[in-house]
């Protein structure tokens, strides 16, 4: 990195913990296994896009049952984006990706 360049670590808190949201998160979870029975044809791209959602669950599962993993310890839900800032180059952006994981 050059010489004078600034780094600026923000810690961004999650929304457990808020009532609201807890209920949000226990409802939805309530919906996604009740059974609906509807004779309307099923949509190609609507099956698709529960297919994957229930594959990133999965996914989502099977990371957080990963001990030792530094990038769960960043990013532990994998829908949310990686920070990138398109000024860097390469080396800075290797050099801010190793100061988040702890990595030298």
């Amino acid at each position: 990195m050059a010489p004078r360049t600034k780094v600026v670590l923000v810690w961004i808190p999650s929304h457990v913990g808020i009532p609201g949201n807890e209920k949000v998160d226990e409802l939805a979870k309530l919906a996604l296994n009740k059974e609906v029975h509807d004779d309307k044809p099923v949509i190609w791209c609507d099956l698709k896009l529960k297919a994957n959602t229930h594959l990133e669950q999965l996914w989502q599962t099977d990371r957080d049952t990963e001990v030792d993993n530094k990038l769960h310890e960043i990013r532990p839900n994998l829908k949310e984006r990686l920070y990138y800032d398109e000024r860097l180059n390469r080396k800075q952006e290797t050099v801010v990706s190793r100061l988040r994981i702890g990595h030298s």
